[in-house]
C-alpha cells in the first residue's frame, strides 16, 4: 500500500507573527527585565528590615583620661586607688537600627522600580511591533510573487497551446517560420521571467524562515489573509503607551524630591564587649574587660534637598514636557501615516470593483483573437498583443487585492489592533 505524503499544514500571517516574537534574540530580555525589576523591588523594601552590624575595633591612643595628681593623693589617703584609664582600648560590639519611618523612601522607590519596569517592557514592545510590519513585507511579497508565477504558468499554457495553432499553420502554408520565432521568443522570454520569479520568492522565503526560525519548503502554501475591519477611532500603537509610562516614570522621581527632604526615624540599640565600657570609674579602679549596651530612638533630617530642590523639580517639568512633544510630534505622524494608508486602502477598494470586469472582458478578446488568427483575420502580433494584454489584466487584478490586504494589515500594525 503506498502512502501519500501528509501535506504541512498552510503558513498563515499571524503564525508568522507568533513565530518571529518568540524566535527574536531580545524576548529574553523580557525575563532579564523581570528578574532585574523583582530584585531592585526586593531591595526598595529593604528599607524597613532591621540592620545588624558586627564591628570590632583595637586602638591605642597618646593620652587618657586620669584624675589630676592632688586628686588622687586624697583619694589615696582614703585608700583608694584610681588609676587612669589604660590607653589601650577594644572593643567587639552588635548594632541594631530599624527605621520606624523613612518619610514614604521605600514606597517612592518601590514606585520608581515598578515606573521603570513598565518602560523597559513597552520599550521591548516597541521593537516586537516593528517586526511585523517587516513581516508583512516578506509574507506580502510571498504572496505577490506567487500570484505572478501562477499567473505566467497560465500564459505558458496558452502560449503553448497556440504554437500547435503555429505549427499547424506553418505546414499548411498559412504562416511562416518567423511566426513560429515569435511564439518561442515571447515563450522563452516568459520562462526566463518565471525563474526570475521563482529566485525572488525563494529569497523572500528564506528571509522569512530566517525571521520565523524555521525552515520553509518550496511546497509549503501561504494562507491568503482575510479582509479585516479596522477601527479607525482606535489607537493603540506601543509608542503611545511608552510614552506615557515615561511620563508616570518622571512623575515617581518627582515624588523621590519630596520623601528626600522628608524627616526619617529610627530605633536602636548597641551592645559591646570591652574597655573602656560606660562606667569610666570602674575601668579606672580595675583592669578589665566589661559588657555594656545602649538603646534609643534616632531622629535624621538632611535639610540640604530644599536647597536645590526647586531647580530639581523644574528640570523633572522641562523632561516631562519633552516628552508630552514627542508624543504629540509621534502621533501627528502616526495619524498622517494613518491617513496615507486609509486613502490607499480605498483607492485599492475602487480598483478591485473593476478588476474582475477588465479580466473578462480581456479573455474574452484573446478567445475572439484566437479564432480570428485561426481564420487568418489578424496576425500573430495581434494575438500576442492581447494575450499579453490578458495576463497582464490578471497580474493587476492579483496584485490589486494583495495590496488591499498588505495596506489593510498595515493600518492594523500601525493602529496595533
Amino acid at each position: 500500500m503506498v502512502m501519500s505524503a501528509l501535506r504541512l499544514p498552510a503558513i498563515t500571517l499571524e503564525d508568522c507573527y507568533r513565530l518571529v516574537r518568540e524566535n527574536y534574540p531580545l524576548i529574553h530580555q523580557y525575563d532579564l527585565t523581570a528578574k532585574m525589576s523583582r530584585y531592585s523591588f526586593e531591595n526598595a523594601a529593604a528599607g524597613y528590615i532591621p540592620r545588624v552590624t558586627l564591628s570590632g575595633q583595637a586602638s591605642y591612643q597618646s593620652d587618657a583620661v586620669a584624675f589630676p595628681d592632688e586628686f588622687n593623693s586624697m583619694l589615696q589617703a582614703f585608700g583608694i586607688n584610681m588609676s587612669a584609664l589604660p590607653k589601650d582600648q577594644y572593643k567587639v560590639q552588635l548594632s541594631i537600627s530599624q527605621t520606624i519611618w523613612d518619610g514614604g523612601y521605600a514606597k517612592a522607590q518601590r514606585e520608581a522600580v515598578e515606573a521603570e519596569q513598565e518602560v523597559s517592557e513597552l520599550t521591548l514592545d516597541k521593537d516586537m511591533d516593528a517586526l511585523k510590519t517587516r513581516i508583512n513585507q516578506m509574507y506580502f511579497g510571498i504572496l505577490v510573487m506567487e500570484a505572478n508565477i501562477r499567473a505566467s504558468n497560465c500564459m505558458d499554457t496558452l502560449l503553448v497551446s497556440n504554437m500547435k495553432v503555429v505549427e499547424s499553420a506553418v505546414a499548411n502554408g498559412t504562416a511562416t517560420r518567423s511566426d513560429m520565432d515569435k511564439v518561442k521568443v515571447e515563450l522563452l522570454t516568459l520562462r526566463q521571467q518565471r525563474t526570475q520569479l521563482e529566485s525572488t520568492l525563494r529569497t523572500y522565503k528564506d528571509m522569512l524562515a530566517i525571521m520565523i526560525g524555521r525552515k520553509i519548503e518550496d511546497d509549503e502554501v501561504f494562507e491568503k489573509p482575510q479582509v479585516m475591519l479596522v477601527d479607525l477611532s482606535v489607537n493603540n500603537r506601543t509608542e503611545l503607551m511608552l510614552f506615557d509610562a515615561q511620563i508616570r516614570q518622571i512623575e515617581s522621581q518627582k515624588k523621590m524630591l519630596d520623601v528626600n527632604v522628608m524627616p526619617k526615624f529610627a530605633l536602636f540599640a548597641q551592645g559591646w564587649y570591652g574597655r573602656p565600657g560606660l562606667n569610666m570609674f570602674n575601668d579606672m579602679m580595675s583592669d578589665r574587660l566589661s559588657w555594656n549596651g545602649i538603646a534609643g530612638i534616632t531622629f535624621s533630617w538632611d535639610i540640604t534637598g530644599f536647597y536645590t530642590r526647586r531647580n530639581d523639580r523644574r528640570k523633572i517639568a522641562l523632561s516631562q514636557r519633552s516628552v508630552e512633544l514627542r508624543r504629540d510630534a509621534f502621533k501627528w505622524n502616526s495619524d498622517l501615516q494613518q491617513t496615507q494608508i486609509s486613502n490607499e486602502i480605498d483607492r485599492m477598494y475602487r480598483l478591485k470593483e473593476s478588476d474582475d470586469e477588465i479580466v473578462r472582458l480581456r479573455t474574452s478578446v484573446r478567445e475572439a483573437s484566437e479564432s480570428k488568427y485561426r481564420n487568418g483575420v489578424i496576425t500573430l502580433n495581434d494575438l500576442l498583443r492581447d494575450m499579453t494584454e490578458e495576463n497582464r489584466a490578471v497580474i493587476s487584478s492579483s496584485l490589486h487585492e494583495l495590496e488591499l490586504l498588505k495596506n489593510i494589515y498595515d493600518l492594523k500594525v500601525v493602529l496595533n489592533q
